[in-house]
């Protein structure tokens, strides 16, 4: 009664006071989405398998930002590998920010060739050519001269030693093709030909030169990069890379882009190419998921400007990865947030019927407002103190809040009018709201509010907790103080006329009333049929199939994950999701061997790279000095036949984590370490939920029945919601049930739905003189209206997130929908009344 009579007494200072802190929080709300992050990872211990795998295969494959632009429908050619190598360049140009480095099947293979060619291969190649070039002249330029003479004079033998004396330098070597031609036969070319050969020295050079050239093409390039070729056979080195060699200062360039990927090896052009469909990768130098730029990240800041020179490059391009789809899906999201806005509607409507007051509906769009502000300050708190926060609490923030300030708002103004029509005056009516209502929607927020914390237990998940928990205590604080400062101005004259008629015994004609009576006169029958129902849903809880992979669902119709999608299906879903194996190089060469014919065996393997292994062989030649990792480690990179994300891979994966000689990293392995994390957490995060809200409402209302019965009812819905959302995602959505919904269904139901369970019991025990059963129908039939209407209104809000396009999203909002229709028409309309009843000998 105090606190009820101050508020009204300092109406006046109060609505300065929230005028101040309106004003103080501006720049919170206008600066809350710098902190917004688009990345959907959920990380797992330190010590966990898959996280020690990723600190070690960091130092060479870091985990960083990076986009994949995916070229569809040109085959790997020389012209394609100057387009794309000139796409790389003029990347640079671009100014992305944290820009590192790309790398395409092109510029791989050059740096490999670049590698392979080391500076001593390249001097060897270069000399033999310049040696067999310079000998090459030595040998043919005068014979050549000769050739031509002769000829004009119609190859007579009589013009031979002019023609010879005509075109070579006094010498040994003038002398001895003299003698060689005028006793030679045959056609004059092939006279000319033995006679060189009769007349040098055949040392490795000369014979080289002679056996592979001609007095025709002696200083032809090609030709002397074919003898080249064939004097170095024995060392593996082809036609194509000498010519690169001795072309180039960088041959790997020039050869990739005069004879494509000829000859490139199969771990290079299968990370890279299917097909039509060849893959370059973007790489930025700032961790994935880490933002650079307000609220984006390297790759998300970098997608519009790399999308539009990838436009202008290639007929058919895509850009995709993490940060393209962050992108693309924000934008998306963004388009559908018309759906909160049609919230806003609904809200004033629905308020107009359930209030009977057009000026409430007013009041409600203004405090669904200003508590969205206070929301948005509460994610801008939250992004000073965690650096970041999860774009999804933005949606779910928007929705909580629009749902609860709603039914806070609606619970007080009804009140209010209950009591108006009960006959008293103004300032009483609302001194009593203030006491009963306020008492009532401290007891609910609180109760929300600790359980919405809970959310900061889960890995990933502590920008939840704090910026739920915030926002519902600044909503408490506004709708227990500021509404009935605005109710105390406007009075009767907050309703329409006809709403302030005289409450006389209309009770007992409510529906809500009757449908109490039924569930008390057969209460055990009802708790019964309810139990046996919640068994099934119960199972559906624990068992339903979840997916760990946050990509499904994403809206097909971006072209980022058209993009991901053509490379699933042209390379395969472990392309971009590789397992990793590590090994302690201590173990010896033998064991490390022995280690690769065991990965070759594996039929899930595709392809696997390593110490001794190429494919799907084994290859002692190999060796594994490429595939070390601080000289401590050597690592592999298996591709597997199956999804990442899928059962299969999943056993697979933990069939090679049971080899304690090896060290398991990739998604696979993360998802592993992430399910056992999360059986444990997720359990005690269950009950730790259950014990914040069975203490704050057992010690509210002073019993222990309460508690069963709220608890109960409210885990019944959130089972049978699990269940039907399994069989909608996966008959008619065609989606896998992503493996958060369960979890977070659970909290922010037990959390709101508590709000009914306070405004129920509340009302009922105001009628506490009754005996029990009478108590509990006139209970339930002046509170089953408004507690019905904010069912509906917390369904809508929270089921506005279904028209969010991301599967995540999409899958909460639906369950939010079906849950509350359930808990909102069955459990407090009839298993309230039946267990209250039951559980209760006589008085409440």
């Amino acid at each position: 009664m105090v606190i009820s009579k101050s508020i009204i007494k300092r109406r006046v200072l109060l609505i300065i006071i929230w005028a101040i802190v309106l004003v103080a929080i501006i720049p919170a709300v206008t600066g809350y989405t710098h902190y917004i992050s688009y990345s959907n990872s959920s990380p797992v211990g330190p010590g966990s398998e898959s996280s020690i795998a990723q600190h070690i295969i960091e130092k060479k494959f870091p985990d960083n930002s990076s986009l994949i632009v995916v070229v569809n429908g040109n085959s790997p050619s020389k012209n394609m590998a100057s387009t794309v190598l000139g796409f790389q360049s003029n990347l640079s140009g671009l100014g992305l920010k944290n820009y590192y480095s790309s790398s395409s099947v092109y510029s791989e293979y050059a740096a490999y060739i670049n590698n392979e060619i080391n500076a001593s291969i390249s001097s060897r190649i270069i000399y033999d050519y310049t040696m067999i070039k310079n000998n090459a002249i030595e040998i043919f330029s005068e014979p050549a001269e000769f050739y031509i003479l002769w000829s004009h004079d119609g190859f007579n033998n009589s013009s031979i030693n002019k023609n010879v004396m005509g075109s070579f330098s006094p010498g040994t070597y003038r002398e001895k093709f003299y003698s060689a031609i005028i006793n030679s036969t045959g056609s004059p070319y092939n006279r000319v030909e033995s006679s060189i050969g009769r007349s040098i020295v055949m040392d490795l050079f000369n014979a080289t030169a002679f056996k592979y050239l001609n007095i025709t093409d002696y200083n032809n390039k090609s030709s002397i990069i074919n003898a080249t070729s064939y004097m170095l056979n024995y060392s593996g080195l082809s036609y194509y890379i000498i010519n690169s060699v001795v072309s180039s200062s960088n041959p790997g360039i020039f050869y990739v882009t005069h004879y494509g990927i000829y000859n490139a090896p199969s771990f290079i052009s299968s990370a890279y190419v299917a097909g039509n469909i060849s893959l370059i990768y973007i790489d930025f130098d700032t961790p994935a998921g880490r933002d650079v730029m307000g609220s984006y990240t390297a790759s998300e800041l970098a997608f519009p400007a790399v999308n539009n020179l990838a436009m202008k490059t290639f007929k058919n391009a895509i850009v995709t990865g993490n940060g393209a789809i962050s992108y693309e899906t924000n934008k998306e999201t963004q388009k559908a947030g018309f759906a909160f806005g049609l919230i806003f509607i609904f809200l004033a409507v629905a308020i107009l019927f359930a209030a009977l007051s057009w000026k409430s509906s007013i009041l409600v769009i203004i405090f669904s407002g200003i508590a969205l502000l206070l929301g948005y300050t509460s994610e801008y708190i939250t992004g000073l103190i965690l650096h970041s926060v999860s774009y999804i609490v933005n949606y779910t923030l928007t929705a909580v809040i629009l749902g609860i300030s709603a039914d806070y708002l609606l619970f007080i103004i009804s009140r209010y009018r209950d009591e108006l029509r009960s006959g008293s005056d103004e300032k009483t009516a609302l001194e009593t709201s203030i006491r009963s209502s306020g008492r009532s929607i401290l007891i609910s927020g609180i109760t929300v509010a600790f359980s919405l914390a809970t959310f900061s237990f889960i890995p990933g998940f502590k920008s939840w907790g704090i910026t739920l928990f915030l926002a519902v205590i600044f909503t408490i604080a506004l709708e227990t103080t500021l509404l009935p400062v605005i109710i105390s101005f406007l009075g009767r004259s907050l309703f329409l006329r006809f709403a302030l008629k005289p409450d006389i015994n209309d009770k007992e004609k409510s529906k809500f009333y009757k449908a109490a009576e039924g569930a008390i006169s057969k209460k055990f029958l009802v708790i019964i049929i309810i139990i046996i129902l919640g068994s099934s849903g119960i199972y559906a809880f624990f068992n339903a199939p979840v997916t760990y992979n946050f990509n499904t669902g994403l809206p097909q119709n971006l072209e980022s994950v058209r993009g991901l999608n053509l490379i699933d299906k042209s390379f395969g879903s472990s392309t971009l999701y590789p397992v990793y194996v590590i090994v302690n190089e201590s173990i010896g060469s033998e064991k490390i061997e022995n280690i690769s014919y065991y990965i070759a065996s594996l039929g899930w393997v595709d392809r696997a790279y390593g110490p001794y292994i190429n494919g799907k062989y084994v290859n002692k030649s190999i060796g594994y000095s490429s595939y070390k990792i601080d000289s401590h480690y050597v690592y592999y990179i298996l591709y597997s036949r199956y999804s990442p994300y899928s059962k299969n891979a999943i056993n697979a994966v933990s069939q090679l984590r049971s080899n304690h000689d090896l060290i398991i990293g990739g998604i696979t392995s993360t998802i592993i370490d992430e399910a056992h994390q999360n059986k444990i957490i997720y359990s005690e995060l269950e009950i730790l939920i259950v014990l914040v809200i069975g203490i704050i409402i057992g010690v509210s209302f002073r019993s222990w029945r309460y508690p069963v019965i709220s608890l109960s009812g409210v885990f019944f819905s959130v089972s049978w919601t699990t269940g039907i959302l399994y069989l909608i995602s996966k008959y008619i959505l065609h989606e896998a049930l992503i493996y958060l919904i369960p979890v977070i269904l659970f909290i922010i139901l037990f959390s709101l739905g508590n709000d009914y369970t306070v405004f129920i019991i509340s009302r009922i025990r105001e009628y506490s003189s009754l005996n029990r059963d009478n108590a509990i129908k006139i209970g339930i039939s002046t509170s089953g209206r408004v507690v019905t209407t904010l069912g509906i209104i917390l369904a809508v809000s929270l089921g506005a997130l279904s028209f969010i396009p991301v599967a995540f999203l999409e899958q909460l909002g639906i369950s939010f929908i079906i849950s509350l229709i359930i808990d909102t028409f069955i459990i407090r309309i009839f298993y309230f009344p039946a267990m209250i009843s039951a559980l209760f000998k006589n008085k409440i």
